[in-house]
């Protein structure tokens, strides 16, 4: 599901029953998995949070603060309807969106506030560089900023999903199989990839029975986000690989 760079520069893999680390050779190491001491449940959304700690977003209608290397899990807020991107922005606010209403909340010293509602589909978020919440409204095939309103910021795009903000550059998934990349200063967009392996169809996980905290629809959510040097990682949901999106210079 989602992707992220942690403090130490490696990346983590949110997959939902089980918490991933890459190594820088490629190699992959179970941090975390379901049952394991502290681990916060099925994984959704995932969002760096300081040294060797992840704001997370579970299946199970819960946020909290996930630390694999101690073994420990703070919940900060629960009772929500399919949550799936989250992100932490200035003053460590927590934003995330609930595709189950169709609202995105924030929350910030314990205190939860809906920021927007009757969403289409709201399912990545992240901020901009002014400390702005932007979500990709998957079911208007839009990315809109919270500012009061929900503003506009990229439209026509097909069930767009996460997202990763760098450099006034938004690197987005959609469910065309396509990543694009849509510059806010100027407006250009373009195709960064194509063809690639996304997207099987909303599905109900027989392996969930009994265990309630994945005992709700696991609708397809696949993440993307930069490391340092610019290199673009993709959750390839359609063949369960995270591929990496280098620029090759010519």
């Amino acid at each position: 599901m989602d992707l992220a760079v942690g403090d130490d520069g490696n990346l983590y893999v949110a997959d939902g029953t089980y918490f991933y680390v890459v190594r820088p050779d490629g190699s992959l190491e179970t941090v975390g998995m379901l049952f394991s001491p502290g681990y916060p449940g099925f994984l959704r959304g995932l969002a760096p949070a300081g040294p060797g700690t992840f704001v997370v977003a579970t299946s199970g209608g819960q946020i909290a603060r996930y630390r694999p290397g101690d073994g420990e899990t703070d919940y900060l807020a629960d009772g929500f309807d399919q949550l799936y991107g989250v992100a932490v922005g200035p003053g460590d606010t927590i934003v995330f969106a609930e595709l189950g209403t169709g609202r995105v909340h924030s929350l910030r010293s314990g205190d939860v506030e809906v920021l927007a509602s009757g969403l289409q589909d709201p399912v990545g978020v992240a901020f901009d560089t002014n400390g702005r919440p932007l979500v990709a409204e998957s079911g208007a095939g839009r990315v809109v900023r919270l500012a009061g309103a929900a503003e506009t910021v990229v439209d026509g795009l097909q069930r767009p999903q996460g997202f990763s903000w760098r450099r006034n550059a938004l690197h987005r998934r959609c469910r065309a199989k396509e990543v694009i990349t849509f510059d806010l200063n100027t407006g250009d967009r373009a195709v960064v990839a194509s063809g690639l392996p996304i997207g099987p169809p909303p599905v109900w996980n027989p392996a969930a029975q009994g265990n309630a905290a994945v005992l709700r629809p696991q609708g397809p959510f696949a993440g993307i986000t930069a490391g340092p040097d610019g290199t673009l990682y993709v959750s390839a949901d359609g063949d369960g690989s995270v591929l990496a999106l280098r620029r090759v210079n010519t």
